[in-house]
Parts: structure tokens; sequence; C-alpha cells
């Protein structure tokens, strides 16, 4: 008999032991999305309701974005049954271009979701944008010998967009490019930069301009190399 007591009894409580825990809601869904945005819109912030749905207190214990463009400050970490926190999301777009996703992992006592994911998404679109990379590659630099590097800047809005102003460091450095330089919609140049190495070692150069996109207001062109001393010197 208090077998069978015991056994009832533990049938009644058993339910309510395994439906007695926290859950964790991101409200709206486990992604943001900020659609197209331009670079002028740097950096990106929103703000995330985190719920628990459950029937126990929950504990969010570690909230870790997956890179140092993104910060998530939370309000608070424990929340009653019906409770609600929020996360301060903020995502720098700086150097970014096309398609972004970002996340943040949010550690709590959920049993069922220990580690839950919240998904950050942006569509960078630049008015100009400067290919196959965003900086001039120098590749077997040589003191004493001319080295070339080149990208393609491209107008991708439907207004035509003048290039002004240009600025270029070091003096030994040449680009090819007028003082204005207008662009179609649509229309790319190709930039092409020499440079006679005057000392080995460590490269780097700047070619700066004005445009007359208000989305874009200056380009700024990088350059990397390495200088190897002229075989003349070697012998």
């Amino acid at each position: 008999m208090k077998r069978i007591l015991a056994l009832a009894i533990s049938v009644l409580i058993f339910p309510l032991i395994a439906f007695s825990q926290p859950k964790l809601e991101i409200v709206g869904g486990d992604s943001y999305d900020w659609g197209t945005v331009k670079p002028t819109q740097d950096p990106l912030n929103t703000k995330i309701k985190l719920k628990n749905v459950g029937n126990e207190v929950l504990k969010i214990t570690e909230v870790k974005p997956g890179c140092g463009c993104t910060t998530a400050p939370l309000d608070k970490n424990e929340l009653n049954p019906g409770e609600e926190a929020t996360l301060s999301v903020t995502l720098r777009i700086a150097g970014f271009s096309g398609n972004v996703v970002k996340s943040i992992r949010i550690a709590s006592n959920d049993p069922q979701n220990p580690n839950k994911y919240l998904y950050l998404k942006a569509n960078i679109f630049h008015p100009i944008s400067i290919s196959p990379t965003s900086y001039f590659a120098f590749n077997e630099m040589t003191v004493g010998k001319e080295s070339t590097a080149k990208v393609t800047i491209k107008n991708n809005t439907q207004e035509p967009i003048t290039l002004s102003d240009i600025q270029v460091t070091p003096d030994n450095l040449s680009v090819n490019l007028p003082k204005k330089l207008t662009l179609k919609a649509g229309e790319s140049f190709e930039v092409v930069a020499k440079v006679v190495p005057d000392k080995k070692g460590y490269f780097n150069c700047t070619v700066k301009m004005k445009t007359t996109n208000p989305d874009q207001k200056e380009i700024v062109i990088p350059g990397y190399g390495n200088v190897k001393e002229s075989p003349l010197f070697n012998n």
C-alpha cells in the first residue's frame, strides 16, 4: 500500500518538477536585421528585449558578442517569471561592406537552451566601392625599382560623383588620378599607384580624395608592401 501511495505521489510531483524551469525568449525572434544601411549611419543601435517565459527565476550568466565590433550591455541579469530585460546593442560597421552577420551568445540557466544566440544582420551599401581589395597591395618591392599596385573605384549610385582634392602620401608615390574625376552612374576607374622605394623595410602609403556624395564624403585608400634590398647591394 505504501509503495502504491509513494508511486502515486511521485507521478503527481514529477510533472511539476519537470515543468518548473526558467525559459529564455528573445522577444521578436532570434535575429535582428537593420536592412540596407549607409556608412554614415555607423554605429547601428537597437534595443532587444529578453523575457523569462518560464515559471522559475531566469539567471543570465553571460552576454558575449562574437566580435569586437559589437557591444551589448544588459540592464539586469535575473528575471522573475514574465519579467523582461533590455539588451542595448551597438554594431560598428566601419570597414564592412555588403551583407554582414554577427552574433551574440546569451548564456543562462535555461535547461533547454543554456546558450542562445541573437544574430545581427545588415547590408552596408557604399556609394563608391574599391576592389578587388580596399587597399593598394604592393608585391615584390625592391629598393630603386619601380613597384605598381592597382585598385578599381566604382560609382554604385544612379547619379554622377566627382572626386577631387587628391592627397598622396608619401611624396614619391604617384597615381594616375586627375585633379577632378567624374564617374557616371555605374562607371568604374582603375587607379594605378607607382613608387620607387628608396629604403628597405615596411612600406605604407595613403591616397585620400573628396567626393560629392553626401553619404561618402571622403575616400581613403591605404597601401602596403615590404621592400627588399637591391641585389646590387648584396654582392
